[in-house]
């Protein structure tokens, strides 16, 4: 094994030669038996461990409190989403009322045309008969 291969060993694997690969294992156990560099890289790089576990042990306690700010945020996302629905559905509801009234009214209170009558019977002045003649 090549010091540049120890280094990426160390990079992927950490400084515990127990998580290492059998193989890979032998070579850098060999490596760092060696070479006094290599040594100390490998101590380095379990200093490096033992630290990113304490902090990673001590985040842990604020799993908690990353829940609840994640559950806050879906909770605020969906009263953003859904108060803009209801009060959509509340206006279009009131418009349909209302055009419905408007509909309503005019159509009682205003009197009907009597022109329309007129191109209404032009356009069926036919009886019955002429027109059940041209169907058969």
């Amino acid at each position: 094994m090549t010091r540049d291969e120890f280094d990426v060993g160390l990079d992927r694997y950490g400084g515990d030669l127990s998580r290492w690969p059998p193989m890979l294992r032998q070579q850098a156990e060999a490596l760092t038996a060696a070479d006094s560099r290599a040594a100390a890289a490998l101590a380095t790089a379990g200093r490096l461990d033992s630290l990113l576990s304490e902090v990673a042990a001590s985040e842990a306690a604020d799993a908690a409190l990353i829940g609840r700010i994640v559950a806050r945020g879906r909770q605020t996302q969906r009263e953003t989403v859904l108060k803009p629905t209801r009060r959509l559905a509340a206006w279009a509801t009131a418009g349909v009322a209302a055009t419905l009234m408007i509909g309503f009214i005019a159509g009682t209170l205003i009197p009907a045309d009597q022109s329309n009558d007129a191109i209404a019977g032009l356009m069926f002045s036919g009886t019955v008969d002429d027109i059940s003649g041209d169907l058969l």
